[in-house]
C-alpha cells in the first residue's frame, strides 16, 4: 500500500503527469464517491433517514432534529500529492460508514419518539381516568363526610336521651325501692296490730285470764251468798266453809286480773311500738310521694 505521510513527498512524476483530480471518480464496479467531494450527496443520504413520523396532533411533543452530519474532509495535500487507490477507496467507505450512521442514528430517535409520544398519549389517557376516578371518590368522600356527621348529630341527641333515661330510671329506681321499703313497713306494721289484736281474741291469754276471773266472780258470789245463808240460819259451820270459798274465789279472781293487766300492759306498749312506725311509714310516704311525681 503506497501511503504518503503529511511531510513526505513522493518521487517527482514529472512536468507531464497532473495532480489527482480533487473528487473521487465513480464507477460501475469501483466504490462510491467520497461525501466530502460530493457534499450533495451527503445531504440526500441524510434526507432519506430523516423521514418525519406521523404523531398524535393532540399530544404536545417537541420535534427533535437529527444531530447534524460531519463528513470527512481529507485535508488537502501541499504540493503535488499522488493519492492511491485502496486509500480514496477506504476514505469513501468511511464517509458511507459516517452517513449512514447517522441516518440510522436519525431514524433511531424518531422511533424512540414515536413511541415516547405513544407512552404519554397512554399516560395521559390513564390520568384522565384517574381525575374521573379521583372526582367519583371526592364525591363519595363528601356524601360520606356528611353521613358521619350526621350520624354524629344523631349519636349526640341519643346519648343526650341516654343520659335523660338514665336519670330517669335512676329517680324510678329509687321511687320503687322507696315503695318496697313503704310497703315492707307497712307489713311490719300490720303484723304487728295483728299480734296486738290477737291478744285480746278467744283463746290468748287475756282471753283465758277474762274467763277465769268471770268464773272467779261467779264462785265468790255464789259462796258469800251461800255463807250468808248458812249464817243467817244460824249454820256457822258451814257459812265459815263458804266464806272461805268465797275467799279463794276471790283470790282467783286477783290472779286474772293481775294476768289481764300484764296483757294490758303489752298491748298498750305495742300499740306505742305501731304508732312510731306508722309516724315514720308517714315520713316515708311523703318522701316516696315527692320522688314519684318527679319521675311522672
Amino acid at each position: 500500500m503506497d501511503q504518503l505521510g503529511p511531510d513526505r513527498e513522493g518521487p517527482d512524476p514529472g512536468p507531464d503527469i497532473e495532480p489527482p483530480p480533487a473528487t473521487l471518480p465513480t464507477t460501475g464496479d469501483g466504490p462510491p464517491a467520497s461525501p466530502a467531494a460530493d457534499p450533495g450527496a451527503a445531504a440526500d443520504a441524510t434526507q432519506a433517514y430523516a423521514t418525519p413520523v406521523e404523531t398524535d396532533s393532540a399530544v404536545h411533543t417537541d420535534v427533535v432534529e437529527p444531530p447534524p452530519v460531519h463528513a470527512f474532509v481529507p485535508e488537502e495535500p501541499r504540493g503535488r500529492r499522488r493519492v492511491g487507490g485502496r486509500l480514496s477507496a477506504l476514505v469513501a467507505v468511511l464517509a458511507i460508514l459516517a452517513v449512514g450512521g447517522a441516518g440510522a442514528l436519525g431514524y433511531s430517535l424518531n422511533l424512540d419518539l414515536t413511541a415516547a409520544r405513544a407512552t404519554l398519549a397512554a399516560t395521559e389517557g390513564d390520568l384522565g381516568t384517574t381525575k374521573t376516578t379521583l372526582t367519583d371518590t371526592t364525591g363519595t368522600l363528601d356524601a360520606t363526610t356528611a353521613t358521619l356527621a350526621t350520624a354524629k348529630a344523631d349519636r349526640s341527641k341519643l346519648d343526650a336521651e341516654v343520659v335523660d333515661l338514665a336519670a330517669q330510671v335512676a329517680s324510678q329506681a329509687e321511687c320503687v325501692i322507696l315503695q318496697e321499703s313503704a310497703l315492707k313497713e307497712l307489713g311490719v306494721i300490720s303484723d304487728l296490730q295483728t299480734d296486738n289484736f290477737n291478744r285480746t281474741t278467744e283463746g290468748s291469754t287475756w282471753a283465758k285470764a277474762e274467763e277465769k276471773r268471770n268464773k272467779a266472780v261467779s264462785d265468790a258470789l255464789a259462796a258469800y251468798y251461800q255463807a250468808y245463808k248458812k249464817a243467817f240460819d244460824r249454820n256457822l259451820s258451814s257459812a265459815r266453809a263458804w266464806a272461805a270459798k268465797g275467799k279463794a274465789a276471790v283470790a282467783v279472781l286477783a290472779v286474772q286480773a293481775k294476768q289481764q293487766a300484764v296483757e294490758f300492759d303489752l298491748i298498750d306498749r305495742s300499740a306505742a311500738t305501731i304508732e312510731v312506725a306508722i309516724n315514720k311509714l308517714e315520713r316515708q310516704l311523703k318522701k316516696t310521694e315527692s320522688t314519684c311525681e318527679a319521675v311522672n
